[in-house]
């Protein structure tokens, strides 16, 4: 009753916007920005290994890093409560990664391995949060839409960095990209602080929210963000670096993760409309696009020239990671009192996966190439596209259940 009364009346009159869209748009440039780190050093993995010495493997690594801190960060935001003000979160955030760029930029090696761990920490920490932010502020009927505009930044972080290797990592060097977005992370954090403090003041404190144990159902959404990071974090770290060996120019191969990124970033925003409407099942699209992506990931597989290159990497992206948006609030609308604490365990998967596929796959290659990294990576999408049906039959017996059992205590009442 509270998820669909309190909530979307708190988004229909929050000063954020109509149903909430401000809180979602302030969300979406947030997840951008503390994404930065992740995929400006898949961007221009190219030109740091050519200059640190470092190869596939150590790209892996460095991957890895921030993710595994994701993973501590998502850990850690269990134990606080939710902010009460998105702007200060936003800006803390958004300082906090700048210091993680600027530290890359300017020390290299270990420096770097520190900066983009760092951030990694404060994008685990941040996302749980956030995730909550929209299900308090946003109208229940645009929900769906919020969590897909919110992991729609995330491709757009891939296609900024993407676009800066020709603008920027080309004629002047990697260091200048990641300069440029701590300049650009800085700026957005003295805005956001800058709106909280000319704001009217912090909100009433609200009550802390039930406590929330990982149960079946956590655990299963949880593996399948898991095997789906392993794919499209590989995708973000490591595409250009294939297309590049596989006989595409640098530049060409950044456009064609730049298109993947588009692509992405559409199907995203539009699963999200799609659920909100009500045409399509959350759980049914979810496993039909971690099928699609396996598909593209085995096209990539086969390095079999542009085209095949080209519709591999679109398929793969818009699928093998166009489902974040749909895991994130699939796990939210379970459990609407404790948001924050069901997404903080998708965080903790997706932040695993995002670790452990970048490594492996810089492993795979560094010894068998790219195409069997690209088809272990498919093996992972079909366990996620498998999954996700048996999680949800096993839901619906759980509501049917609990359903069953509410009508007989309610008739015994009556009775």
């Amino acid at each position: 009753m509270s998820r669909t009364t309190a909530v979307p009346a708190q988004g229909e009159t929050d000063a954020s916007g109509p149903a909430g869209m401000g809180t979602a748009a302030g969300v979406a440039l947030i997840t951008v920005l503390t994404s930065m780190p992740l995929f400006l050093v898949g961007a221009t993995s190219t030109l740091i290994n050519r200059e640190l010495g470092w190869d596939a493997e150590d790209t892996g690594l460095l991957l890895a890093a921030y993710w595994f801190a994701s993973l501590l960060g998502a850990f850690l935001s269990r134990k606080v409560e939710v902010p009460v003000s998105a702007e200060t979160t936003v800006g803390v955030a958004s300082f906090a990664t700048a210091v993680g760029l600027a530290l890359g930029a300017w020390a290299g090696g270990v420096g770097l391995v520190a900066g983009t761990a760092f951030g990694g920490l404060v994008y685990g920490y941040s996302q749980p949060h956030t995730n909550s932010l929209l299900m308090r502020h946003c109208a229940r009927r645009v929900q769906g839409f919020a969590f897909g505009l919110k992991q729609a930044a995330v491709p757009m972080a891939t296609l900024l960095g993407s676009v800066a290797v020709p603008a920027l990592a080309v004629p002047y060097g990697w260091r200048a990209v990641f300069l440029s977005a701590a300049g650009v992370c800085a700026l957005y954090g003295v805005v956001g602080l800058c709106a909280r403090r000319g704001g009217r003041g912090a909100a009433p404190a609200r009550a802390a929210t039930p406590p929330l144990k990982l149960n079946s159902q956590l655990l299963g959404l949880a593996v399948a963000g898991l095997c789906g990071a392993m794919v499209g974090n590989s995708l973000g770290g490591f595409l250009i670096a294939s297309g590049t060996h596989g006989g595409l120019a640098l530049s060409t191969a950044g456009f064609l993760a730049a298109a993947g990124s588009v692509v992405n970033i559409a199907v995203r925003l539009a699963a999200g409309v799609v659920v909100d409407r009500g045409r399509y099942a959350p759980r049914a699209l979810l496993w039909q696009l971690y099928a699609v992506g396996a598909l593209g990931t085995s096209l990539l597989a086969l390095n079999g020239g542009v085209a095949v290159s080209v519709a591999g990497a679109l398929l793969a992206f818009g699928g093998g990671w166009g489902w974040a948006g749909l895991l994130h609030y699939v796990a939210g609308v379970s459990f609407p009192a404790a948001a924050a604490r069901a997404t903080a365990f998708t965080q903790m998967g997706v932040s695993l996966g995002g670790a452990c596929g970048p490594m492996l796959f810089g492993w795979l290659v560094t010894r068998e190439g790219f195409g069997p990294a690209w088809l272990v990576l498919t093996a992972v999408g079909v366990v996620a596209a498998l999954l996700v049906p048996v999680l949800g039959r096993r839901a619906a017996r759980s509501a049917d259940d609990a359903a069953s059992g509410a009508t007989e205590s309610e008739f015994k009442s009556v009775a």
